[in-house]
């Protein structure tokens, strides 16, 4: 009885297993393509947060499911939240943000308590990307799990069965019918070892529950849309065996006594034919379809006759080898098939894997880890062209290394190598987290500075020079030191061209040089 209890146990498990998968993947449809649709709104592509307010809100208030839909920028601090007060939040280390800029699509995070909105929840989010295709930051929406219980309720889960939802990191995030044992949040490690495998789609097995009940399994694994390499949860539904087993001695009560009505029946049917040998090879036909349904050989007994009922036992017994070799080939097929799949999932990601290098190398300059002259010139025209559609200002700033030649010349190449390598590092830690310095030339540099109205990217210009000028570079025995020049050049609705600025700019670094270098001038005719 056991045998059935289990093998009655794990179809009703796995189809509740698949109904509940079933209703999560249409939640993260729904979710991905609301957040699609939002994150190609104008106010979100230009990173215009008080008009971004707008989109959140109604993304919170239309959909039962989201507690809180934010905007990260790409440090990963919250710049925008349908919740508040958000100011001071990061996400920087959240899952959900790491997976949204690396996989460059919609993603799902794991177990996290809300920082905004608070409460225990689950995080989907989606890149925001400018006109020209570069991601400008992060949309992000968070589900209370308190929402997925009350899903759960709608559900047809079997009697006496639970169920419940773990992330991909083996936490639990919700569970119906609820309980004082487990909790969300809690993690349940036998259940993730034996004979669980995040590499099978479903499957099923027997082990005690966090009470120390044998309880039968079965689960099925979450992934986002067809093909997802990586998933991001796993479906459980369980049923105690006590509880399993009574439900299959109640069946098998039942099938006993449909079996004795067609004994009865078989044993009338004997008696006004007088046929008993007739009884006894129906017997053996009526085995030999629940054989067929197993996919086990079918063989006739000895003297089976050869009357119309022998002929369809021997045909029955051709169909079962027939059927049975059929089966053989499927399963190897399969099997290769499994094989195939993951050799072009390993490929598959051993190319994004050189894509991301390549773009790297392409976008980067080794040295200094800064963008190179053609990111420059790229986020240049990005600026202008949110100056001319919004009249928002912004500043360019031209660096150069004073006397770096003589460092190169005195000390070798290396030292001016290490000399580079020092202002890259401290142009990241001085500048605001919107400013960003590009490598455009040997030792020049160029300083893009938003949202700066008069005199602000002068003042920011300065804070960089101050920052260089107290700098200390190791180099073997020595400490070598330096100091830059810096022309500016503020951009408003005055600025017809992305050249007149670079140019403005660039009047700007001769004159500072010609000062006395280690100093930063503001060319007067960039705006007038």
């Amino acid at each position: 009885m056991r045998h059935d209890a289990l093998e009655h146990g794990r179809s009703l498990l796995h189809r509740a297993a698949s109904d509940a998968a079933a209703g999560q993947d249409a939640v993260a449809g729904q979710l991905r393509q609301l957040l699609s649709d939002a994150a190609a709104e104008p106010a979100l592509m230009a990173m215009d947060m008080d008009a971004a307010d707008a989109v959140l809100q109604r993304l919170v208030e239309e959909t039962s499911a989201i507690g809180n839909a934010f905007v990260c920028d790409l440090a990963g601090n919250v710049t925008a939240s349908a919740k508040k007060p958000f100011a001071g939040v990061r996400s920087d280390r959240r899952r959900y943000f790491l997976e949204a800029l690396r996989q460059g699509g919609f993603v799902a995070g794991d177990f996290a308590v809300a920082r905004v909105s608070g409460g225990p929840s689950i995080h989907f989010a989606q890149p925001i990307r400018n006109r020209s295709g570069q991601v400008v930051g992060v949309l992000g929406v968070a589900v209370p799990l308190a929402w997925y219980q009350q899903l759960f309720g709608t559900l047809d889960v079997p009697s006496g069965a639970f169920l419940a939802f773990f992330d991909v990191a083996g936490v639990l995030l919700a569970r119906f019918p609820p309980t004082q044992s487990i909790q969300s949040g809690d993690r349940f490690e036998a259940l993730f070892q034996g004979q669980f495998s995040w590499q099978q789609d479903s499957g099923s097995f027997v082990i005690p529950s966090p009470d120390g009940v044998e309880t039968l399994y079965a689960y099925k694994i979450l992934h986002l849309g067809k093909g997802a390499a990586d998933p991001y949860g796993v479906m459980f539904v369980g049923i105690p065996m006590p509880q399993a087993l009574e439900e299959a001695r109640d069946r098998m009560l039942a099938t006993a006594a449909v079996s004795a009505g067609s004994v009865v029946l078989a044993v009338l049917l004997a008696a006004v034919l007088c046929r008993a040998a007739i009884v006894n090879r129906l017997t053996v036909l009526a085995g030999f379809a629940a054989s067929l349904g197993q996919d086990r050989v079918c063989l006739l007994p000895p003297r089976f006759g050869t009357d119309e009922i022998a002929q369809l036992g021997r045909r029955m017994v051709e169909m079962s080898l027939s059927l049975h070799e059929k089966n053989e080939h499927l399963a190897a097929a399969m099997t290769s098939l499994g094989l195939e799949r993951d050799a072009l999932a390993r490929a598959v990601e051993a190319l994004r894997q050189a894509k991301e290098e390549l773009t790297r190398r392409a976008d980067y300059d080794e040295l200094t880890g800064l963008r190179n002259r053609h990111c420059f010139f790229e986020r240049l025209r990005d600026e202008m062209a949110r100056l001319r559609r919004y009249g928002t200002p912004f500043s360019l700033a031209i660096l150069d290394i004073d006397d770096f030649k003589q460092i190169n010349d005195s000390c070798g190449h290396s030292a001016g190598d290490a000399v580079l390598r020092a202002l890259g590092q401290t142009l990241g830690e001085t500048l605001r987290d919107v400013d960003e310095a590009y490598r455009v030339g040997g030792e020049e540099f160029a300083l893009v500075l938003p949202a700066t109205a008069s005199g602000q990217g002068f003042q920011v210009a300065e804070r960089v020079r101050l920052a260089v000028a107290g700098l200390t570079v190791p180099f073997g025995r020595e400490s070598l030191r330096c100091t830059v020049s810096l022309g500016l050049a503020e951009a408003d609705a005055g600025v017809d061209a992305e050249k007149d600025l670079f140019a403005a700019a660039d009047r700007a670094l001769y004159a500072a040089k010609a000062a006395g270098k280690n100093c930063s001038r503001l060319d007067p005719g960039a705006h007038g």
